[in-house]
């Protein structure tokens, strides 16, 4: 194998040149950028960490208000369902008030009734009466007076009891 010095100096000189260039004018804008770049992944970082801490505050919110929302429903739904019983306990006394109502006015009409009736058997058994005692006395008395003389002992009977 044959050397040849003057081409390995030549190319050594060319790298050592190359390197010193590069170094120079390529290799700092080059670590700039790489710096840049390195900077602007480290602020996008950042601000991820940042929108997760901020995702992480509003879903606590967000927790917060439901929890709210949902004490809100369960306290409405109590209060529909009180309002819903005292809505039942209002028709209930309403009914009652009717069904008083009702048994009161036919008390009274039985009560009338009866009296009514007390009057009517009254009147037949004096009408009875009579009739009895016509047909045992031959020959006919005043009607009228018999009438009243038998109510009016009815009347005594009546109070004797």
């Amino acid at each position: 194998m044959h050397l040849v010095w003057q081409e390995i100096l030549t190319h050594a000189l060319g790298f050592v040149i190359l390197v010193w260039l590069l170094r120079r004018f390529a290799w700092q804008p080059l670590l700039g950028s790489l710096d840049a770049r390195r900077g602007k992944i480290a602020g996008d970082l950042a601000s991820v960490e940042r929108a997760k801490q901020e995702i992480g505050r509003l879903q606590q919110e967000y927790q917060t208000r439901l929890a709210k929302i949902e004490d809100e429903a369960r306290a409405k739904i109590q209060e529909a369902i009180r309002d819903g019983r005292q809505v039942a306990v209002e028709i209930q006394e309403q009914a009652r008030r009717e069904a008083q109502a009702v048994l009161d006015k036919t008390r009274e009409s039985i009560a009338l009734e009866i009296a009514q009736a007390r009057v009517e058997l009254r009147d037949r058994i004096a009408e009875l009466a009579v009739e009895a005692t016509e047909k045992l006395i031959t020959e006919r008395l005043d009607t009228a007076k018999d009438r009243a003389f038998i109510l009016k002992t009815l009347d005594e009977l009546e109070r004797s009891r």
